[in-house]
């Protein structure tokens, strides 16, 4: 890792020692869906309430993921998991002048400009991505009429998700290279998407345990989303310097520092 800030390599570390646990996480999923499968009943409808499970701590581990990404700590999450708040806005001189000027709109404005195809391009990635998603969750749902797809298939499908989330970050990211085309995680338009991506399989078990999922979901990317509609200058570096690559002193999922690291 030659070449890379210090803060950035034990960022890295810490990334890794999360990514050995949910590593685990999965293997212990897979032994009890193979070799406890009555455990997988508190799944299914309120028997979630009637006998305790080692997966009552598996919906625990994800309803702490998803609130950790609505709390204010800029200790624990990275900074894309963040630029939606206002304390982390850092408006460019650009965006500056722009509303001194009275925000004006069209072709007179080279900010607007500028804005509008920084904005158009993440767009119209985001919305690669949600057609993806929605497609996943139409084979998913066909798989599951027709017996394919078990809840033992399914709880282990959502495990893989949280498994994969970290290889998104520390290995390779289709989603930023083949959807997105942004350089690194902090300037990715569905940062916050990975909660109701995580769930998409256990959603097909009705039950308290997905549905409290879906909740907490709901609530992290609806945060997320509301504030790209009332406040979409905090999203695109156009706008908010943070997300700039002169001022970033290196952050998880960059491209560039992975190719450095290989060197």
């Amino acid at each position: 890792m030659k070449n890379i800030p210090e803060k950035i390599k034990n960022q890295y570390r810490s990334y890794w020692v999360k990514f050995g646990f949910r590593v685990l996480v999965l293997l212990v999923t897979v032994w009890i869906a193979v070799f406890r499968p009555g455990e997988l009943t508190v799944l299914e409808g309120m028997n979630f309430f009637r006998h305790f499970s080692v997966l009552h701590l598996l919906w625990l581990l994800w309803i702490w993921y998803m609130l950790e990404k609505l709390l204010p700590s800029r200790n624990r999450n990275p900074k894309g998991c963040r630029k939606h708040r206002k304390e982390e806005f850092q408006p460019t001189k650009e965006y500056e002048d722009w509303v001194a000027e009275g925000k004006p709109k069209g072709q007179t404005s080279r900010f607007w400009q500028e804005f509008c195809q920084e904005r158009k391009q993440y767009g119209k990635g985001a919305g690669l991505v949600l057609g993806g998603w929605a497609l996943a969750a139409m084979g998913i749902l066909i798989l599951r009429q027709f017996g394919v797809l078990g809840s033992r298939e399914l709880l282990i499908g959502s495990t893989l998700f949280y498994v994969g989330d970290l290889v998104c970050i520390l290995i390779w990211c289709p989603f930023r290279d083949v959807f997105m085309k942004n350089r690194c995680c902090t300037k990715c338009r569905i940062y916050n998407w990975d909660t109701w991506m995580l769930i998409l399989p256990v959603l097909y078990i009705p039950g308290f345990f997905s549905y409290s999922l879906l909740v907490g979901a709901l609530m992290v990317v609806g945060h997320w989303e509301l504030s790209h509609l009332w406040h979409p200058e905090r999203f695109y570096s156009v706008s908010n310097a943070a997300l700039q690559c002169r001022n970033c002193g290196g952050e998880l999922g960059c491209s560039t520092l992975q190719r450095v690291k290989q060197r």
